[in-house]
């Protein structure tokens, strides 16, 4: 291969590059503004498809890509999916925040799964985190190890011990917080065998996200008012069958 012949296959070699390179930016938007049109209307297959693409294995980083194929997966209730990408993404480098957020979704799943094995290696990953933080992410991490220990005594060994605590803290939490709050005390008194009290928290969070649900006593009643309706039938029966 002669000097000019290099030195061509050089110069290609650094045009493709700064071409790819403008593209990228671009490309990103693109993908990513697709995506989440993808997500909002519902069309999880084709969100999917649209990630597989080769163009959104070089306009997006790998983590966020996985990131978006856990949310569609999860949105249409792929277990499976939703599994095999978590695996993948605990094993890519990402940022604390990144780490944080995924560790978090990664120990509801496995707690909604009950999957202890699963949950309990990430219940280490979480453990480790703090050390792998720095300035206020530090603090963050703590916090979501504080949270994951918690939630991991009430699920996997029945415990209720928190519930002073939560209830305290229900007292000034907002949006999803709040909901993640009454969820967990609904789950700690129905350990406790209080069925009324974690059916009351059940109702706070179905209130709050527009899903009204009888309270138990309306249902009581409700069963009552059947219960009456039918001896009232029973007792019409037999006065018919008297006059028959």
């Amino acid at each position: 291969m002669d000097q000019g012949t290099i030195q061509a296959i050089g110069i290609a070699a650094v045009i493709i590059f700064l071409a790819v390179s403008a593209i990228s930016p671009i490309a990103r938007n693109v993908i990513a503004n697709k995506a989440q049109n993808q997500f909002m209307a519902g069309d999880f297959e084709g969100l999917l498809k649209t990630l597989s693409s080769p163009m959104a294995g070089i306009a997006l980083p790998k983590f966020n890509q996985e990131f978006m194929r856990l949310n569609a997966y999860e949105a249409s209730q792929n277990v499976e999916g939703v599994q095999q990408t978590l695996d993948k993404l605990l094993k890519l480098p990402a940022s604390a925040e990144q780490r944080r957020i995924l560790l978090s979704r990664a120990l509801n799943f496995y707690e909604g799964q009950n999957d202890e094995d699963r949950a309990t290696h990430v219940l280490e990953l979480v453990d480790a985190l703090p050390d792998q933080c720095k300035g206020e992410a530090v603090d963050l991490a703590k916090e979501l190890r504080r949270d994951s220990h918690q939630t991991f005594d009430i699920v996997f060994r029945g415990s209720y011990s928190h519930i002073a605590e939560m209830e305290h803290a229900l007292a000034s939490a907002e949006g999803d917080e709040r909901a993640r709050l009454n969820y967990y005390l609904s789950l700690q008194y129905a350990n406790k065998g209080d069925e009324k009290r974690a059916d009351e928290y059940l109702g706070r969070i179905a209130k709050a996200y527009g899903f009204e649900r009888p309270a138990a006593a309306d249902e009581d009643e409700a069963g009552a008012a059947e219960g009456d309706a039918a001896e009232g039938d029973d007792a019409d029966s037999a006065k018919t069958g008297d006059a028959e």
